[in-house]
């Protein structure tokens, strides 16, 4: 009988979170597994609960959308504890990363049970570290992408509002931010190569997509060992709309503006005298905090239970 943590989110999928918890659950338990409910009601609260019981579980198992996906890995990155996801949020970029079924309970535990049995992949994850990253995790670790630039200000917004969901929210925030843009000031250290640009986007990649499946990023892969630093040069309005717009297939590589480059330790620094002040930073759509910050890769460093 394995022991395994389990973390819901009532709120996750449209408000179906709990219904999805509540049969993650039963299923899990028909499987003959010890389950320990470690949802404490907030993310923080969860973590806490989880890190108090991390030596005595098999696996971690996580039923929502990015958000528990991303609060998994603060848990399990770096550690031989595996983690299992059951996708059932608006967004689900990081499952989908590693080719887990989305919206689907039975088959979700089905690659569940495989991946304890074995079945696992073994990914990379990006590793975030500076002074002020937000509490309760740090370093703090992320699955897909770390956005902090304009595409931070966008998913700051979107996560702020409850209606629409999904990625229609970040059309409703991309609408809300880019009239309030102006060019921002950073300073980047690549592998040793600095640079200081007027940007509209800066990011992170360690998988293709973000926003609830927005292309920033289509050579990107969770196993490589790399990350993809992503960058747009100062846009105007009207170009920013086209960028944005050409994130939903990433045929924004094309666009002599943008910038994509492999890399394995990124330093991101605010710039004042270039321009307006950067956004605080998120990634997989959670907060971090203002830059500066340093980005690495941790090759390996996340077990997951069925991943493809």
């Amino acid at each position: 009988m394995r022991t395994v943590g389990i973390i819901t989110n009532p709120t996750s999928g449209s408000g179906r979170g709990a219904r999805r918890g509540a049969e993650a659950k039963a299923a899990l338990a028909a499987g003959g597994h010890h389950l320990i409910d470690l949802s404490r009601g907030s993310w923080a609260a969860s973590y806490e609960a989880a890190m108090a019981h991390r030596s005595s579980l098999d696996a971690l198992v996580v039923v929502g959308g990015d958000g528990m996906a991303h609060l998994g890995l603060q848990v399990c990155a770096e550690t031989e504890l595996p983690l299992g996801i059951v996708a059932a949020g608006s967004g689900d970029d990081i499952a989908a990363s590693v080719g887990l079924p989305r919206h689907d309970i039975p088959a979700a535990v089905a690659r569940i049970e495989a991946g304890l049995r074995g079945d696992v992949l073994r990914t990379d994850v990006g590793k975030v570290t500076g002074a002020s990253i937000e509490e309760p995790a740090s370093p703090r670790y992320f699955g897909a992408v770390l956005s902090a630039g304009l595409d931070a200000a966008v998913a700051s917004y979107a996560r702020a509002i409850s209606f629409p969901r999904g990625p229609l929210k970040y059309k409703v925030a991309t609408m809300r931010e880019v009239p309030r843009f102006r060019p921002y000031g950073v300073r980047v250290t690549a592998d040793g190569r600095e640079r200081t640009m007027r940007c509209t986007l800066v990011a992170v990649a360690n998988a293709a997509v973000f926003g609830g499946g927005l292309v920033i990023s289509p050579e990107s892969s969770v196993t490589d060992g790399r990350l993809e630093l992503v960058t747009a040069d100062g846009m105007t309005k009207r170009d920013i709309l086209r960028l944005f717009s050409k994130l939903r297939d990433g045929s924004h590589t094309t666009d002599p503006l943008v910038h994509i480059e492999r890399v394995e330790s990124v330093t991101i620094v605010p710039e004042s005298a270039e321009g307006a002040p950067l956004p605080p930073a998120f990634a997989d759509g959670e907060l971090v905090g203002a830059t500066p910050l340093t980005i690495t890769v941790a090759p390996r460093a996340l077990t997951v239970l069925g991943g493809k």
